[in-house]
């Protein structure tokens, strides 16, 4: 298991997921994507180490689970300098599970 799948699947557990499955591809030039399915949704990677980019989708359902939590064990593997969040609230917007 890599650096990057090991801190995704740390990113999962860290917000309470519940990990299923796990599939990563290394490229040529070293950049990684990668899926980590959770009982939940799933959490994804792509980076791009020639740039210094790593894009990461915390994509969650339900309650029981706190994807802000994913957050430092990536910054950690990463050693993020600059991090831009955005959340996007799909599904029902009434706030129901």
């Amino acid at each position: 298991m890599t650096a990057v799948q090991r801190a995704l699947v740390a990113a999962a557990k860290a917000a309470k997921a519940s990990v299923l499955d796990v599939a990563f591809r290394t490229f040529a030039r070293g950049g990684v994507s990668g899926f980590v399915v959770i009982a939940q949704s799933h959490l994804a990677v792509h980076t791009w180490p020639e740039h210094g980019f790593a894009a990461v989708d915390v994509f969650t359902c339900g309650s029981l689970m706190d994807p802000w939590r994913a957050l430092p064990p990536l910054k950690r593997l990463f050693r993020a300098r600059r991090t831009e969040v955005l959340e996007m609230p799909r599904g029902l917007l009434s706030g129901r599970y």
